[in-house]
């Protein structure tokens, strides 16, 4: 999955979300440094092995090509301190629940028993059998699902619920802190922190690069 495709199929659902400002207020209240990403993550929500297999999907959905990736500009100790933070509790323990059901389906597809030692290849091809190209048929189902209230959700459907909401959350926040960061906003993207007035219609090939959220 390159950077394009991996965030054009994982277009499955919404889920919870942050607003850039929020995620921005936060980001810019934390050190730029990203070096030992896991290791400082574990302040949040998740602890370490947890955060450093959230932060292998994300690299995996936005890895690096001629931009830095998601590990590159340590987007997951934010995404940790975002999920301690601003999540209610209920809303942390469905993502923690989905957090467990994906890893189960990891483990139950290459026989890993009790531990998670899924290398980046067999997590790319489980993060494809979910909301790769081969489920485009199945949008409108996964989108139901992922939108369904909980206890609305039948029990043999529950794990699957809970690995979609997940795999939702995680898209949505790798995306928003990812485009937010400093890095992607001041290196890779328009930035301007005082902008000038709004000018509503302008051609596009005078737009240049994208602009930071």
């Amino acid at each position: 999955m390159n950077r394009r495709s991996a965030i054009k199929n994982i277009s499955i659902g919404v889920g919870i979300t942050v607003s850039s400002g929020t995620l921005l207020s936060l980001i810019s209240g934390c050190k730029s440094d990203t070096t030992g990403t896991v290791a400082n993550a574990a302040s949040g929500l998740m602890n370490a092995k947890n955060a450093g297999f959230v932060e292998e999907i994300m690299d995996i959905m936005l890895p690096a090509t001629d931009t830095p990736g998601a590990k590159d500009v340590g987007i997951i100790k934010y995404v940790n301190v975002v999920l301690d933070r601003f999540y209610k509790k209920d809303d942390q323990r469905v993502f923690n629940k989905g957090l467990s059901a994906f890893q189960d389906a990891v483990k139950q597809k290459f026989d890993l028993g009790s531990g998670l030692d899924a290398n980046r290849e067999q997590l790319t091809e489980v993060l494809e059998d979910w909301i790769g190209k081969k489920n485009e048929s199945r949008k409108e189902e996964i989108g139901a699902l992922i939108y369904a209230s909980e206890d609305d959700v039948a029990a043999k459907d529950k794990d699957k619920f809970y690995a979609y909401k997940f795999l939702s959350n995680v898209k949505n926040l790798a995306t928003s802190t990812y485009f937010g960061s400093k890095e992607i906003a001041t290196n890779h993207l328009n930035y301007d922190p005082v902008p000038g007035k709004y000018i509503g219609c302008i051609p596009v090939e005078e737009v240049g690069k994208n602009w930071a959220l």
